[in-house]
């Protein structure tokens, strides 16, 4: 019983495989299920990458303090606008006021000490002139006034010093922008080493830039000068421009893949729109051509490992046309010859022998 189920299931699958042959014998001819024209217009060969909105370099300044001591007051907060010269922090200044007083009172007191010298100095010189004196007196007093004279000079650059540090506990904002950070608050105690103590950042938003990662096989077509379109998914159905400013020799290397960083300045009446770290979506425009012929991409179709071309024949039917192509753009591809503006093409067909569409 066995083996006569074998058997029959094998004589089953044998008519299967001789319908199936058979019927694809059937349609000899290729039909044309979508159609679309022949169009002029422009095509553009673009490089596809993404990008990231970075600040320029001196658009984001981190402001902070050159004097040690308590942070008596923060008048702006994250997002505030500010302009250069404003008021963005003030230091406790008692201590530094109460040395610039010591200060200015030694100096006082060696002006005074630097008078009494000069006045002596001159007394000695006469009474010297009229031999009343040794010459070594004159020198001594020659000495001190010299001596007082430099007491007098280093204690006014004290005070130099101490008005400069004095000025350092009044913090100004030295860029127009927005307060994009405020790293510490009134009654902390600021402590200014080696480095600025930072207290906050400011950011001047009309001064972007974009960092696009091309890959490497990509690299060789990209230039300085080519022009860029690119989206952000904050402003969905909006193309920004831009051109390359230049690309970077250094490769970057993410996920194991090769990229080089091409550097595109944002326009300022782009960069209300854009933040830093937005991700962008970039299209580089490698090559553009403006009113030449073209059809769609999916009118491209491969046969026997070459691209052709389909036009609509009689009763649905369809044939090879001889076509020459051109530039191939990401959407449409330019034909040189052998079609004409308004003809229909084939965007999805069916071979002879095929029963799956070959389409887009």
């Amino acid at each position: 019983m066995k083996k006569w189920l074998i058997i029959g299931l094998a004589l089953l699958f044998a008519g299967g495989g001789v319908w199936f042959w058979t019927s694809r014998g059937k349609d000899g001819g290729i039909r044309i299920l979508k159609t679309a024209k022949v169009e002029r217009g422009e095509v553009r060969k673009v490089l596809e990458a993404t990008g990231i909105v970075k600040p320029q370099v001196g658009a984001q300044i981190q402001i902070g303090s050159r004097v040690t001591g308590i942070l008596a007051k923060v008048p702006v907060r994250v997002g505030d606008e500010v302009r250069k010269g404003d008021l963005v922090a003030v230091i406790d200044s008692r201590e530094l006021k109460a040395k610039l007083a010591q200060a200015e009172a030694q100096r006082r007191l060696s002006q005074a000490k630097l008078d009494y010298a000069l006045k002596d100095l001159e007394r000695k010189r006469t009474l010297v002139g009229k031999k009343l004196e040794s010459q070594s007196v004159l020198d001594q007093a020659v000495q001190a006034a010299e001596v007082a004279r430099f007491e007098t000079a280093a204690n006014q650059a004290a005070i130099d010093t101490l008005q400069v540090q004095l000025s350092y506990t009044n913090v100004y904002s030295t860029i127009d922008g927005v307060v994009s950070q405020v790293t510490s608050q009134e009654g902390e105690t600021v402590v200014a080493g080696m480095q600025v103590a930072n207290l906050v950042t400011v950011l001047d938003p009309t001064l972007l830039e974009m960092w696009i990662y091309v890959d490497e096989s990509d690299v060789g077509r990209a230039a300085r000068g080519l022009p860029v379109e690119f989206t952000v998914d904050a402003h969905p159905g909006v193309v920004f421009h831009g051109t390359i400013d230049r690309i970077y020799p250094e490769p970057e290397i993410k996920d194991n893949i090769v990229y080089y960083r091409a550097l595109v300045q944002v326009d300022r009446a782009d960069a209300g729109r854009l933040r830093p770290e937005m991700t962008t979506q970039c299209k580089i425009i490698v090559e553009e051509k403006k009113g030449v012929l073209s059809i769609p991409n999916a009118a491209l179709k491969w046969v026997d490992g070459r691209q052709a071309v389909f036009v609509p024949g009689p009763k649905g039917t369809a044939h090879e046309a001889q076509v020459e192509l051109g530039l191939a753009g990401l959407d449409r591809t330019e034909v040189l010859s052998g079609l004409e503006e308004g003809q229909e093409v084939a965007v999805q067909v069916v071979l002879p022998g095929q029963k799956k569409q070959k389409g887009s």
